[in-house]
């Protein structure tokens, strides 16, 4: 049994984590395709946060000095209450006594506090060995931390108070004129496409990393053929093989799109049929690639035989007869052709191979028999894909 790794799968259309940089005005992002869908966007900014679309804000806070602590009910000229604090922040105000003690440790002094009122205000932590209060309800500008009384001071906060800030402003998708093909009319047309904008100019020099469903018709990864070319890896890390019927459609459609020639190892190996493309004279250039067809496959069949020698080739999996080979030239430029071919492997099951080559490359298109490589795996019914082609 042979097994190979596969190739082609149905595009997702997601580009994952697009290094894009700011437009002239600081807010606009320019990714390679418009928008698709609003709820796949994420941006990521130095490689460390993602920025939701409602912006990115800090939390208010405050720190004290780092402990143990020396807290004393009356320390000179301060008189009586030289532990009492008092923190305000956007949810309400609370005054407290801090227990008393000549060496606190900063763990015990966190107990406490968490036991007490204040920890319906403020979130209580601990940073550095020293006691922090944060605003527990809110970030940004609206968020914030005071502290007052001679026991701020017994904890050693110089600061006495602290507002959060707007760290990224908030982005939104808008529509701006772009192109992408459409059945309707036939040919390129101008559409809203959109792009993520933020709110306000960023400051600085952020790298900026964009993940997002693109339009199909202008997705990056697949160019539009909506199958994509590629190695992929399971759950375990092993790369994604194919076999039986599918690996006989893969074997075929990789010796068709293969330039003769392009491999020093094996010059014989793949077809003429790209260099066919661009020829005016429609007849002479489908009669010269159905000959290219028959005779690429016909390699192949004698590579499997060789490959028989020393390896097992099942055969669900070997070409066993060329059945037909079709090629129709397209309505509208005669430049693009068609191509239809049905072989049988050595089970008796026909496999379906369509097959549309333009300049400057070729598309393949899933045949009535379901295979994994091509367009029917990703739902596009036939009136899509003559959309997308331009042919209908």
């Amino acid at each position: 049994m042979s097994v190979e790794i596969q190739a082609g799968f149905p595009c997702p259309h997601l580009v994952v984590e697009e290094p894009v940089v700011l437009g002239a005005d600081r807010r606009s992002l320019q990714t390679r395709a418009p928008v698709a869908n609003a709820t796949s966007v994420r941006i990521l900014v130095n490689n460390e946060v993602y920025i939701p679309a409602s912006g990115l804000y800090s939390q208010a806070l405050l720190q004290a000095r780092s402990g143990p602590y020396r807290i004393e009910r009356c320390t000179g000229v301060l008189g009586p209450d030289a532990n009492e604090i008092t923190v305000a922040s956007s949810q309400g105000t609370v005054t407290l006594s801090l227990p008393l003690g000549k060496r606190i440790k900063t763990a015990d002094l966190e107990r406490a506090l968490k036991a007490s009122a204040l920890n319906d205000i403020v979130t209580i932590t601990t940073r550095n060995n020293a006691i922090a209060f944060g605003d527990a309800s809110t970030t940004g500008p609206q968020s914030f931390v005071r502290v007052s009384g001679n026991g701020a001071d017994a904890l050693g906060f110089t600061q006495k108070g602290v507002r959060g800030r707007e760290l990224y402003p908030a982005w939104r998708l808008v529509a701006r004129q772009d192109v992408y093909p459409s059945s309707t009319p036939r040919g390129l047309i101008p559409v809203p496409a959109r792009y993520p904008q933020f709110v306000k100019p960023l400051a600085g020099s952020p790298d900026i990393k964009v993940t997002y469903a693109a339009m199909p018709e202008r997705c990056p990864r697949c160019e539009a053929t909506y199958v994509e070319n590629d190695y992929r890896f399971t759950l375990d890390g092993d790369v994604t093989t194919i076999e039986n019927e599918n690996l006989l459609y893969q074997v075929c459609l990789k010796a068709l799109l293969t330039r003769k020639g392009s491999n020093p190892y094996h010059p014989g190996y793949g077809s003429s049929i790209m260099s066919r493309v661009g020829s005016k004279q429609v007849r002479a250039t489908a009669a010269a690639l159905r000959e290219d067809v028959i005779s690429c496959l016909g390699r192949v069949q004698e590579l499997q035989n060789g490959q028989r020698k020393f390896q097992q080739v099942k055969d669900r999996e070997r070409l066993y007869r060329i059945n037909n080979v079709s090629v129709r030239p397209s309505a509208d430029d005669p430049t693009v052709f068609f191509v239809e071919v049905s072989v049988t492997n050595g089970t008796g099951q026909p496999v379906q191979l369509n097959i549309v080559y333009s300049a400057p490359g070729a598309v393949a298109l899933a045949g009535s028999n379901g295979q994994v490589l091509g367009l029917e795996t990703t739902g596009l019914t036939r009136a899509q894909s003559q959309r997308f082609l331009l042919d209908g």
